[in-house]
């Protein structure tokens, strides 16, 4: 009598492309759920930023009775420096070695600007700080993802200054007649390529020429429309030590993540220049996190109306 036999039966070809139908199928779908979540977690850690920076301003502000001041002057701008209102914040979060390293008598006047960083402050200065980065934002020289609203006009002739931390303006509770809840304190912005093979429309900040002497914001923007898109500032966001629209102010000229690139005045780290266009831009979806006077943050559309977004960028518009 003849044993019986186990028969082994492999995969037909029609089956294992089925079987690599489904798999393919399935990691399809995974794959952007999974990066769906990990931006969630991103973007969470973005906004737990920000309600950190607002702790440290609000016990700034008990501690100094004003909020810290960007590109400090007088009113004669006879004291003056282009510090940041970030350094300031640094013995809040926990960073009181690091501001102590900062030579601050060198920064006096027009000792130290983003065009003439000093070696004395090289360390400081590049030191990173992880709140101060949204984890969105991954360039690795990118070492500032957050700015202070100096509103949405400049005019030399008037209205001047009108965002809370417009220069020449004392940044305290009190002043904000508009109310801390409805005026928006701090934004995001992308940092800029620092490459010289050209300027990146989403993240670098293109330069009217000429370059200086704007009288104001419409000047710039229209100059920034109308001239040759020929000259970008590649740095944008470099140092959180350093304030002015090339590193640390935003405005509210432009709805957030505007599609026209970002365009200011070559001077516009210095002291009562115009910003331009100078709009906050994030890579989360749609929208940018703001964190308002009162240290609530919220997601804040591109599609939000002009009417509102400039309301919020004034601190006593009356609005």
């Amino acid at each position: 009598m003849r044993g019986c036999r186990n028969v082994s039966r492999g995969f037909t070809l029609i089956e294992l492309l089925v079987v690599l139908g489904i798999i393919g199928l399935l990691m399809a779908l995974l794959i952007p759920a999974v990066q769906a979540a990990r931006e969630a977690a991103r973007r969470s850690q973005c906004t737990n930023n920000l309600r950190q920076m607002g702790v440290a301003l609000h016990s700034y502000h008990a501690s100094h009775d004003m909020f810290p001041p960007g590109n400090l002057a007088d009113g004669r701008t006879i004291a003056s420096n282009f510090l940041s209102e970030v350094t300031y914040l640094l013995p809040y979060i926990e960073q009181q070695p690091l501001y102590a390293s900062i030579n601050v008598d060198l920064a006096v006047g027009f000792g130290e600007s983003v065009d003439t960083p000093l070696l004395e402050n090289r360390t400081a200065r590049n030191t990173r700080v992880s709140s101060f980065l949204c984890p969105s934002d991954a360039e690795a020289n990118h070492l500032n993802s957050y700015r202070f609203n100096r509103g949405h006009c400049f005019n030399r002739a008037g209205p001047k200054f009108d965002g809370p931390f417009s220069s020449m303006i004392l940044p305290r509770a009190a002043a904000i007649t508009d109310g801390l809840t409805r005026t928006g304190f701090v934004s995001e912005r992308i940092g800029g390529s620092y490459s010289s093979a050209g300027g990146d429309e989403a993240r670098d900040v293109r330069i009217p020429i000429p370059g200086t002497g704007s009288i104001d914001d419409a000047d710039v923007i229209q100059r920034c429309s109308a001239g040759p898109q020929t000259a970008w500032f590649l740095a944008s966001g470099r140092y959180w030590m350093l304030g002015g629209f090339a590193t640390t102010n935003y405005n509210h000229n432009a709805p957030p993540n505007d599609r026209q690139p970002s365009c200011t005045d070559m001077n516009s780290y210095g002291r009562g220049v115009p910003g331009g266009w100078s709009p906050p831009r994030s890579y989360h979806s749609g929208a940018v996190n703001l964190l308002f006077g009162d240290g609530h943050v919220e997601a804040i559309p591109g599609s939000v109306e002009t009417n509102v977004w400039r309301a919020l960028g004034t601190f006593s518009g009356g609005d």
